[in-house]
């Protein structure tokens, strides 16, 4: 055999056994690497008996395999090796706003049941006057419109109260009404008369409700109570076939009344709202009808609108009041 040959030989069988043994050192388990990692931990610890021998040091190939299986030793079982790749979850906006730039419209909160609301409406009423009004055995016709409100009236105090927790209701209508007439009809005796009329209707009413859908912003009560009435009159005429005469006098008298009023929205800031009543006692006969539109001017004021009727019939005590009271009537509600 030739040098040359023998030369070839000996590479050829240093290769194979130096890649037996590349691939020996791969194939290790992890379990044999972490007891060799073990045993290489508990041989650095310090302890009271001196060492009695040194582990030879790792070649280079076992140094890469010690590193990798260590590293994933230490991953969790249900841990994400790959987690710093992980997309991150995008965060809910807290609130939706609408192509203006503004907060979307949110449900209306519930009224809470266990607290008293209340509401505040002061209103003018534009009311004309049409009847009968006397004192003892002298009597007027009365026929003023509302157009001649501004020439006839001299005082006039109006308001609504309302307390409402959950399905009760209190509600306390006041009104204070002065008006001179001096073009009402003083009969054939006399030349003229000017006919004064101060009326106090207090009227407190207590209610239930009988229907309520927030949804749609109706309601339905049941109201009943008492109207009471203070009237005075003073009737001055004009001298005429008879010389002239002052008569007045005034009445107290308590209505029992009983009602409905109802109300519904038409849109968020448009509602519709009315009521009815009727009764008596102190008089023959006494009714009322209200019928308005309501504007949410915002969440706490409202303005109202609408056309009123109230109607009396007092006659007693030689003093007679059979009034008929209608015209538009003008509001703010406050609420509370």
């Amino acid at each position: 055999m030739s040098l040359n040959t023998k030369l070839q030989t000996a590479l050829g069988v240093v290769f194979i056994l130096t890649t037996a043994g590349a691939f020996s050192v791969t194939a290790q388990t992890p379990a044999v690497v972490d007891s060799s990692v073990t045993k290489a931990t508990t041989s650095a610890a310090p302890t009271s008996e001196p060492q009695t021998a040194e582990r030879a040091e790792p070649s280079t190939a076992e140094k890469i395999v010690l590193e990798k299986t260590a590293a994933v030793s230490r991953i969790a079982p249900n841990e994400n090796p790959f987690r710093e790749f992980a997309a991150t979850p995008i965060a809910k906006p807290a609130s939706f706003t609408g192509l203006e730039g503004t907060e979307a419209p949110r449900s209306p909160q519930a009224v809470d049941p266990d607290k008293w609301h209340f509401q505040f409406s002061p209103y003018f009423w534009l009311a004309s006057l049409h009847g009968t009004g006397g004192v003892g055995n002298r009597a007027v016709q009365v026929d003023e419109s509302f157009g001649d409100i501004w020439h006839s009236l001299d005082f006039a105090l109006m308001g609504v109260l309302e307390a409402r927790k959950g399905k009760f209701i209190l509600l306390v209508d006041t009104e204070y009404v002065a008006v001179s007439d001096d073009r009402a009809t003083p009969g054939p005796f006399f030349s003229d008369v000017n006919a004064k009329f101060k009326t106090f209707i207090f009227d407190p009413e207590v209610g239930y409700r009988l229907y309520d859908d927030p949804d749609k912003g109706a309601s339905v009560d049941v109201l009943g109570g008492i109207r009471v009435w203070h009237v005075s009159t003073e009737l001055d005429f004009g001298a005429g076939i008879l010389p002239a005469l002052n008569v007045q006098g005034s009445r107290n008298w308590v209505d029992a009344i009983v009602g409905l009023r109802g109300k519904t929205a038409v849109s968020e800031k448009v509602f519709v709202t009315g009521k009815f009543d009727l009764g008596g006692g102190g008089s023959k006969f006494t009714w009322q009808l209200f019928g308005g539109l309501g504007y949410n001017i915002k969440p706490n004021i409202a303005l109202i609108g609408g056309y009123r009727v109230l109607d009396v019939n007092y006659d007693k005590n030689n003093f007679l009041y059979d009034m008929n009271q209608r015209g538009p009537i003008m509001g703010l509600g406050f609420r509370f």
